[in-house]
């Protein structure tokens, strides 16, 4: 069976990490560290390290005291989009328990405001004599034409069309931008990605 926890149930089992020793973990600890840096109340520590003994991830020592098994693996819910990822497979943030994908979408952000990338770009560009489309990704020039022939979309639509996470998407909007062949434009109560020259 696999077993898969939630975001408290890996709050405790870091916080159990901090306070184990070599002879184990005393509950008491426990609760101090769940308490002041996840807001479980006592009742909840109890509840969870209970179901966390029921499905074999704390055993007790021949000491009599709590440890960990290391050799119990488990799943994770990744809170960002809902994936199950092994344990030795999730990345920390800001002390959640994420897949990498969501890890790598939530900080390769490409900032679309930026005089110096866009000054970057067009030197880049210049000096290597690259116009129009060249020097772009086949990706980039297909969301290119479509914006062209569209006369502007969103980048919902674009992302939906290009079957693309919208960071993604927003990230090559944002190198379009940098390269001037791209702009915002706001059409009603949307804004949109536009022609640079429209």
């Amino acid at each position: 069976m696999m077993l898969v926890l939630d975001e408290d149930e890996i709050g405790i089992l870091e916080c159990i990490k901090e306070v184990q020793t070599e002879r184990g973990f005393h509950i008491r600890d426990v609760i101090k560290k769940a308490k002041t840096g996840y807001g479980l109340s006592r009742s909840t520590v109890y509840e969870i390290v209970g179901y966390l003994e029921f499905h074999g991830l704390i055993k007790t020592n021949k000491a009599g005291n709590r440890e960990l098994d290391p050799n119990i693996h488990y799943f994770v819910i990744c809170p960002g989009c809902g994936k199950e990822v092994a344990e030795n497979e999730c990345v920390k943030d800001n002390g959640r328990a994420i897949c990498e994908d969501c890890y790598l979408e939530g900080h390769q952000k490409i900032k679309f405001a930026d005089p110096v990338a866009v000054r970057s770009k067009k030197l880049f560009r210049k000096q290597h004599g690259f116009e129009g489309t060249a020097g772009l990704t086949e990706l980039q020039k297909e969301i290119y034409d479509f914006i062209l022939t569209e006369g502007g979309a969103t980048p919902e639509k674009t992302s939906k069309l290009f079957e693309l996470t919208l960071q993604e998407t927003m990230n090559q909007l944002a190198i379009l931008r940098h390269c001037e062949l791209l702009k915002w434009r706001k059409m009603g109560e949307e804004m949109y990605m536009v022609p640079f020259d429209s």
